[in-house]
């Protein structure tokens, strides 16, 4: 008897009561599974080749973004889907070839119009000498629109060894121009573009001087020498430089100076104005003082 009790006590103790909390382990695992169970029971069919198509996509596309492939990516799915680029409208270009624009937009065959980058393709663009600004504009689903500014040429820059075009504000645009710009004043010298279009104002403002200026050399970036095309080299100073002119223009008009045989007008020094005649006329004064001495000479 005292067996049978304690073997029904033992069973007792293995039975689990109502409400009580099942053993962790072996009975919260047939649990689990069996609720996986009712789960796969009502996955539809074929979901397993979606299932694993997916986790092949996943594992494509951390591959593509990993490697850095994920703009190549997008451009080529794009473009299959209606929005390959097949036009480029340009306008603004006078300068500026079309195929050099194209070049500089560096768009690749077949490529998209979603996937094209317009702040890169601006600043290629502005690296073009004759570009100063560029508007890129995307006209869907198949076309790109640029709009380009391009720089004016106000003077040429003689730097030693080259000509350049610059603009008003002395920004060097190119040194391969056609004879059309040969009729652009000539500035030269070091410091001479920054300040170009201030002194061509500054020579400009006398009527006297202004169509006969040939070149404006900026000597030792402190001061100006202002070469006339059938007249005199006029030396500025590197201070009142307007004043100086003006000293000019009343000569010319007074004793008509710079239509003499005079080389240089010399205006460096304040209160005073030296002249030097040209090879030709210096060596005709000294025949004609000689012969004034020789006559003199002869009368005593």
């Amino acid at each position: 008897m005292r067996s049978v009790g304690q073997a029904a006590t033992g069973a007792r103790r293995t039975a689990a009561l109502p409400g009580e909390p099942l053993p962790i382990g072996r009975s919260s695992s047939r649990r689990w599974m069996k609720r996986l169970g009712e789960v796969v029971e009502r996955v539809p069919r074929h979901a397993g080749s979606i299932s694993a198509a997916a986790l092949l996509a996943a594992f494509v596309g951390y591959g593509v973004v990993l490697g850095g492939h994920g703009p190549a990516l997008v451009d080529f799915v794009t473009a299959r889907s209606g929005f390959q680029i097949s036009a480029v409208r340009l306008t603004g270009q006078i300068e500026t070839s079309d195929s050099a624009l194209l070049a500089a937009l560096s768009i690749e065959p077949g490529g998209s119009l979603l996937a094209f980058d317009v702040a890169d393709a601006r600043d290629r663009l502005q690296t073009l000498p004759w570009i100063a600004s560029a508007t890129i504009r995307k006209l869907y689903p198949d076309a790109l629109s640029v709009e380009v500014t391009e720089k004016q040429a106000f003077a040429r820059w003689h730097d030693g060894n080259r000509v350049f075009l610059i603009d008003r504000n002395g920004v060097l645009i190119t040194d391969e121009f056609d004879v059309s710009y040969d009729t652009l004043p000539m500035v030269a010298g070091r410091g001479a573009p920054e300040l170009a279009e201030a002194a061509m104002a500054m020579v400009s403002a006398h009527e006297a001087l202004a169509d006969r200026v040939a070149a404006l050399v900026r000597i030792g970036d402190r001061r100006w020498d202002v070469l006339l095309t059938d007249g005199p080299t006029i030396r500025l100073p590197e201070v009142g430089q307007e004043a100086a002119l003006q000293e000019v223009v009343r000569l010319e008009a007074q004793a008509k100076l710079l239509q003499r045989d005079v080389a240089i007008v010399d205006l460096r020094i304040p209160d005073r104005i030296t002249i030097r005649l040209t090879p030709e006329a210096a060596e005709k004064r000294r025949t004609d003082l000689a012969k004034q001495a020789k006559r003199k000479g002869a009368a005593t």
